[in-house]
């Protein structure tokens, strides 16, 4: 089955607190849900607002490829805070996109 976790269960994933695996779970949503893995979280541009302040950008590209010139991290050298906005914003994305 491939079924994608609501918004909610990655914000409850994201609520401070002990909970071993976090990036690991959360990369794996990146990969089965959005064939995402490697160099593809882009980097907050202020922490203050999260996911909003991602640019437009073809996320599912190489970074040297982006047109907009914006810089990805790996998914294993992010922040948590970085992974899971991200997660939060394609989930958010392919929800739009289904409606």
């Amino acid at each position: 089955q491939n079924l994608t976790p609501s918004t909610i269960d990655v914000e409850t994933i994201l609520k401070p607190g002990r909970l071993g695996r976090r990036r690991s779970l959360l990369r794996r949503i990146l990969s089965e849900c959005f064939d995402l893995r490697g160099k593809c979280v882009p980097r907050l541009v202020d922490r203050k607002n999260d996911f909003r302040n991602y640019n437009e950008v073809d996320l599912g590209e190489p970074a040297e490829d982006a047109t907009s010139g914006e810089e990805l991290e790996f998914t294993t050298k992010c922040t948590i805070e970085e992974l899971g906005s991200f997660v939060l914003v394609k989930l958010r994305e392919k929800f739009v996109a289904s409606q």
